[in-house]
């Protein structure tokens, strides 16, 4: 977000939000729309002045598959550079035991984990969508990233630690 910018500045900016949308489509997925953060009750701030803009329509629009490809290359460190990466990827640790801990830390995958997992995460909930895009380090060695997207359940506040838990339970569980 921010002020409006005149119409070149704008262009330049828009074209450097859609570069991962660019970026995905040379991966084959279709339809992703990264270039603005989603928003419940309308635009604000430069969003407003990119809600404005003729279709396709500009609302950010992500899929499971998507998202799990986008923290899979950050946790690779294929995103953008290494560096660039590492940088993404830092922005979304957690502290999954810390009672003083946001939401993202307490409330979604970071609620199921076991003592001295490690979290990284980007949780959280819209009108109608409840969402956790989390890579996991267990204190086993297991890595993984779990991305739940659910529609109609956003006030469940138990369904994704569900999935999480079950996740968890399957990877490690003495009968792999």
């Amino acid at each position: 977000s921010g002020p409006e910018l005149a119409p070149a500045e704008f262009a330049a900016w828009f074209e450097k939000r859609n570069a991962v949308n660019r970026y995905f489509a040379s991966l084959g997925y279709e339809h992703i729309n990264l270039n603005r953060k989603t928003w419940c009750e309308g635009p604000y701030g430069r969003e407003q002045q990119l809600a404005n803009q003729p279709p396709p329509n500009h609302r950010n629009w992500l899929t499971t598959n998507a998202t799990a490809r986008l923290f899979t290359e950050i946790v690779t460190g294929r995103a953008v550079t290494l560096e660039r990466s590492r940088q993404m990827l830092e922005l979304h640790a957690r502290q999954p035991f810390d009672p003083e801990g946001n939401g993202q830390s307490r409330e979604y995958t970071g609620a199921v984990l076991p003592p001295g997992a490690k979290l990284w995460s980007k949780a959280g909930w819209m009108s109608e969508v409840r969402h956790d895009a989390a890579y996991v380090e267990l204190p086993t060695g297991e890595k993984f990233i779990l991305v739940t997207f659910t529609v109609g359940h956003s006030k469940d506040k138990e369904i994704i630690p569900a999935v999480a838990k079950t996740v968890i339970e399957g990877l490690t569980s003495e009968e792999k």
